[in-house]
C-alpha cells in the first residue's frame, strides 16, 4: 500500500504519456527530445527507475509500478481475482469491491468498476508480471485537462480539483515586461550552478543567469525557470565534509579520491538490506541480493582518478538499490543503463569500438550485457570518465562502454552538470545522488 496525494499522481499518469512519445523515438535518455511536462505548475522528472510504458497497436499502456507510485491515491492488488483497486479518497471510506465477473484484470475506482472502451485498448498482465493499464481510459475516468504548447514543446497538465493552486507569483506579466521580481528569479538560479534544460532543448548552466535579464526570455520559460527553483530549493547549496571542511555542491567534481570506504558502503548497505527486502515483499517482488561492488566501485574508480564511492551511489539510484524493477536484468552486470533505450536490442548495435571480449548485445534484451560484475562497474566509470575530462583512457586500458564514443568529452566535471545531459530534464540528478543517497551512508 502507498499513499500519495491525488493531485500531482493523476497528472504524473498522463506525463508518462508525453515521456513515452519522447522516449521510444531516441537514441538513448541522455539525448532526449527537449519535450517539457509541466504538471500543476511543477515540472516533471522521470527516468528508467520510474519504469517504462509501452505502445501496442499505437495505444499507450502504463505499468502498475507508476501508477502505484504517482497516482495520488491508494492502490490494493487483489492478485486471486485480478482486481487493481484504487482509492482517490481516504481508504477509511472504504467502499466494497465489486466482484470481477469477466475473469481479466479489472480496474476498480473508488467502488466502481472502470469500463474501458473497446477502442481504448484492455489491461493486461506483461510477461514481467506487471499490470500495464492503458493510459488513456485511467486519465479520463480521474479527470484532468491536458495542454499542448507547440511553440515551447511542453505539455501543461493540470488535474480537475478546487485544490488546484496557481504556483506562478502573482505578478502581471501579461504584456511580457520583465520586472525586478523576474530578474531577481534569474539571480536566485544563478546561485546553484546547475545545468537547466531550456525550452528550445539547449542546456545553460545556470550561473550564466547572472548576467541575463528577464527580457530575453519568454513568459513560458520564465513559468518553467520557477518550477526549477522550486526544485532546487529542495537541496542545499553546500555539502559538509567529514574532514569540517564545507564545500559548494557544485564544486564536487566526478574526478577525485573516494571519500567513503568499500567497508562504510557495506556497513550502509547491510543497514538497507531489510528496508529494501520489506520494500520488494510490498510490492510483490522478490528480493535480488545486493552484489559485492563497493569494492569494485573504489579500486576501478581510483584506477580512473573518479570519485567511485559516489559512483556506486548513482548506480543505487539507476538501479533502485540494484532491484533492476525497469527493463535491464540483473544478470547483465549493467549498473547505469548502457545502451538502455527503451525499445529491446536487435544484437546487430555497435560496440562503437568496445571490446567485444567484456559487453555483448543479446537480442530481446534492454541495455548492453557486461561478461562480469567487474566489467560492468569499470564501463560505468568510463562513461563518468567521458563527461569528466577529455583525457585518454589511463593507460592498458581498453574501451568497455559502448557508448563512450558518443559523448561530447569534458561536458560535465561536476556531479551536478549531469543534470540536463545524463537524464532529462534531470533538473536536480547530480543533487540527488549526493543527497538522497551517498550523503546517508556518508553521516551513518
Amino acid at each position: 500500500m502507498i499513499s500519495f496525494t491525488r493531485k500531482s499522481g493523476i497528472a504524473a499518469i498522463i506525463a508518462v504519456f508525453v515521456f513515452t512519445m519522447v522516449f521510444v523515438c531516441t537514441d538513448d535518455l541522455q539525448a532526449s527530445s527537449p519535450v517539457a511536462i509541466v504538471i500543476d505548475g511543477n515540472r516533471l522528472e522521470m527516468n528508467e527507475n520510474t519504469g517504462l510504458p509501452v505502445i501496442i497497436d499505437e495505444r499507450t499502456y502504463v505499468p502498475l509500478r507508476v501508477i502505484s507510485e504517482n497516482l495520488g491515491a491508494q492502490v490494493d492488488w487483489i492478485s486471486d481475482t485480478q482486481q487493481v483497486i484504487i482509492y482517490t479518497k481516504a481508504k477509511s471510506n472504504s467502499y466494497p469491491v465489486p466482484a470481477n465477473w469477466d475473469g481479466g484484470v479489472q480496474i476498480v475506482i473508488d467502488g466502481q468498476p472502470l469500463t474501458i472502451p473497446s477502442g481504448y485498448g484492455q489491461a493486461y498482465i506483461s510477461k514481467l508480471d506487471r499490470v500495464m493499464l492503458p493510459l488513456r481510459a485511467v486519465g479520463e475516468a480521474l479527470g484532468c485537462e491536458v495542454k499542448w504548447v507547440s511553440d515551447t514543446s511542453t505539455v501543461l497538465i493540470n488535474a480537475k480539483t478546487d485544490e488546484i493552486e496557481n504556483p506562478v507569483d502573482d505578478v502581471d506579466n501579461s504584456d511580457n515586461t520583465p520586472n525586478l521580481v523576474d530578474n531577481q528569479l534569474l539571480n536566485d538560479l544563478a546561485q546553484f550552478s546547475t545545468n537547466l534544460k531550456l525550452s528550445d532543448g539547449s542546456v545553460i548552466n545556470s550561473s550564466a543567469l547572472a548576467n541575463m535579464d528577464a527580457s530575453n526570455f519568454s513568459a513560458e520559460q520564465l513559468n518553467n525557470f520557477r518550477v526549477y527553483l522550486d526544485q532546487l530549493n529542495k537541496y542545499p547549496k553546500v555539502i559538509n565534509l567529514p574532514s569540517g571542511e564545507t564545500i559548494r555542491i557544485s564544486d564536487l567534481s566526478i574526478m577525485g579520491p573516494s571519500i567513503l570506504s568499500a567497508a562504510q558502503i557495506q556497513d550502509w548497505l547491510d543497514n538497507e538490506t531489510p528496508r529494501i527486502q520489506a520494500k520488494m515483499a510490498a510490492s510483490g517482488r522478490e528480493f535480488v541480493p545486493f552484489a559485492d561492488l563497493a569494492e569494485l566501485y573504489i579500486r576501478i574508480g581510483e584506477e580512473y582518478g573518479i570519485r567511485g564511492d559516489i559512483a556506486f551511489f548513482q548506480a543505487v539510484k539507476e538501479t533502485n538499490y540494484f532491484q533492476f524493477t525497469g527493463q535491464v536484468t540483473p544478470a547483465q552486470n549493467n549498473y547505469c543503463g548502457l545502451w538502455a533505450t527503451g525499445s529491446p536490442l536487435t544484437g546487430q548495435e555497435s560496440g562503437n569500438g568496445a571490446d567485444p571480449r567484456y559487453v555483448i548485445f543479446e537480442p530481446g534484451l534492454h541495455g548492453a550485457t557486461f561478461v562480469s560484475p567487474e566489467a560492468g562497474v569499470e564501463a560505468h566509470i568510463q562513461h563518468l570518465y567521458a563527461y569528466a575530462t577529455k583525457s585518454p583512457l589511463p593507460a592498458g586500458k581498453v574501451i568497455i562502454d559502448p557508448r563512450f564514443s558518443l559523448v561530447s568529452r569534458g561536458i560535465a566535471p561536476n556531479w551536478q552538470q549531469l543534470n540536463a545531459r545524463w537524464a532529462v530534464p534531470g533538473t536536480t540528478y547530480g543533487q540527488s545522488i549526493i543527497f538522497d543517497y551517498w550523503c546517508n551512508a556518508l553521516n551513518r
